[in-house]
């Protein structure tokens, strides 16, 4: 039961960092104009920063390298399974544009900005779960420039392998293992490990904030009135989270960890939903609403998660 209590502290304190950015917004002092910046700051600046604070904060050890594959395997596996089980249930409706937005939302989950964080409350003497916890940003952003744009836009020419495995997160996991392996994270200066952690720490709230504008920059009828809207969300805070802790119960992985992959899948749609959406003119209306409904909904199944048996 302590968990619960942690994870919904957790998450309504993440919720009110939504307030600032609404207040921004309703006063004329923030535009959904700089979005596209304070977006480009947290994929480029925050993913990286978050994954090497996490790998130079772990202590190398052998059996930690087993289990980190098998998370990987697993997370890769729950997310393909879950896209393509959509996507072959929802027969000649895939072609329709909220169908595609709807497959895409219902996996891809604000796993760095807000999952990694909550991670971090439920089990802070367990740094081996905060690195899983980044490779499964690594397996979403695999999913995300491949399967994710493919379902989409329903056409394989936008598929591209070269962005699957040479993006930010991939990039950073290549330079923060060997700060891990060889143990250089222990030889950098406390300067140098504190400022790191302090930009992973600012990701999470300027996460809130831009959701807060977004939130108050959109019509309330319009949020709202849409019923796909509630279907994405179900899917992503409960069936998904659901899909993926039976998936968790014969795998060979320590309760923190299966633990750890359940709340990472409960987490609310992700801004690569909306950011896709947007460059492929793919409904990017529905995608919004869907990242902020599954936002605000969110405090209700994310502690819920937390009482599963593992």
């Amino acid at each position: 039961m302590p968990a619960f209590f942690i994870a919904l502290t957790n998450v309504l304190v993440t919720l009110g960092c939504i307030v600032p950015g609404y207040l921004l917004r309703k006063f004329c002092k923030a535009s959904e104009t700089h979005l596209p910046t304070l977006s480009a700051i947290l994929v480029y600046i925050g993913t990286p920063f978050l994954e090497f604070s996490s790998f130079i904060s772990l202590k190398y050890e052998p059996g930690h390298l087993a289990s980190m594959a098998v998370f990987f395997a697993v997370s890769l596996a729950a997310q393909l399974a879950f896209c393509l089980i959509f996507y072959a249930a929802a027969g000649k409706k895939r072609r329709q544009l909220e169908v595609r937005v709807i497959n895409v939302a219902s996996v891809l989950g604000n796993v760095g900005y807000f999952g990694l964080p909550l991670v971090r409350a439920l089990l802070p003497d367990d740094p081996l779960a905060v690195c899983c916890a980044t490779l499964f940003i690594v397996s979403m952003n695999m999913i995300t420039f491949t399967l994710g744009v493919y379902l989409l836009t329903g056409n394989k020419k936008h598929v591209s392998v070269r962005s699957a495995l040479l993006n930010p997160a991939t990039i950073s996991l290549a330079i923060s293992l060997p700060f891990y392996l060889f143990g250089w994270g222990e030889l950098l200066p406390a300067p140098v490990t504190s400022a790191v952690g302090n930009i992973a720490g600012m990701t999470a709230p300027l996460c809130m904030f831009i959701l807060g504008i977004r939130l108050a920059a959109s019509g309330a009828r319009k949020l709202f009135s849409r019923p796909k809207v509630y279907l994405a969300s179900a899917l992503k805070l409960i069936v998904f989270p659901l899909f993926c802790w039976l998936l968790t119960l014969p795998a060979p992985l320590d309760p923190a960890l299966k633990l750890t992959l359940v709340i990472l899948a409960a987490t609310p749609c992700a801004s690569h939903t909306l950011n896709f959406s947007e460059i492929y003119h793919v409904d990017p209306e529905l995608a919004a609403n869907c990242i902020l409904i599954s936002t605000m909904f969110c405090f209700l199944t994310l502690p819920l998660a937390t009482l599963l048996p593992f």
